[in-house]
């Protein structure tokens, strides 16, 4: 072969008959040349691996972020379950309107509760908490007309006495006309009151706004000793 000409069937890149030619520097470094031809496969087959590896890295990835898609999903429902079925069982008096009732206990009794589902179970949940948190609200601010006998302590204890009681009747949640219990436009405020420790004053004055129309229902002398105190 000429100086300065490389033939590529020399280097086995050809077949033999099939010579290519070019020109190079009469110092080119053939041996050069060729370790760097004969490290080509090993280059790709390491460029594959990196691939692979990305791929396999990007898979993972996504199934992970599948996975706590899921887990969230999953999550989510369960929270929808347990708030809605604990209000309903214990601040039921909280929802209003009876058609929520009815929508939420129909959707719990799904086995296969979807996103939109528990989304709409938390809503009314929430509904219900705003409920309360509006009734909690009222009976921050003094009913002035009741505040002389709700400025009274023993009166305040008479007060937060007799709203448990009307309460304790309160087991359809002013759902019936049946004369027991709260009214559909006092049961929240009736049973906000009596979960109360104590009343303050203002918490008095709105009882015993309360206990004015729903006197009927309790003892005689405890509607004195409230409404005619000595």
């Amino acid at each position: 072969m000429a100086a300065g000409v490389l033939n590529f069937s020399a280097l086995g890149l050809m077949s033999e008959g099939e010579n290519i030619l070019f020109w190079q520097a009469p110092d080119h470094d053939i041996a050069a040349v060729q370790i760097a031809i004969d490290g080509i496969p090993a280059l790709v087959a390491a460029r594959e691996a990196e691939r692979a590896a990305e791929d396999a890295a990007d898979r993972a990835r996504e199934e992970a972020a599948a996975a706590a898609e899921r887990q969230r999903i999953a999550d989510l429902i369960d929270r929808a379950r347990d708030e809605a079925t604990r209000s309903l069982k214990d601040r039921r008096w909280s929802w209003a309107r009876r058609v929520d009732v009815d929508e939420a206990q129909g959707l719990l009794q799904r086995p296969d509760l979807d996103v939109a589902d528990a989304v709409r179970l938390l809503s009314l949940v929430e509904r219900a908490g705003k409920n309360v948190a509006r009734s909690e609200g009222k009976l921050a601010l003094v009913h002035e007309g009741e505040r002389p006998l709700a400025e009274r302590p023993d009166v305040r204890s008479l007060a937060l006495e007799a709203v448990r009681l009307i309460t304790r009747d309160d087991e359809d949640w002013a759902t019936q006309r049946n004369d027991l219990g709260w009214s559909k436009s006092t049961t929240i405020d009736g049973h906000v009151l009596a979960a109360l420790e104590v009343l303050d004053v203002a918490q008095a004055s709105h009882a015993l706004r309360l206990l004015r129309v729903h006197h009927k229902q309790l003892p005689r002398k405890l509607v004195d000793d409230l409404f005619a105190p000595a």
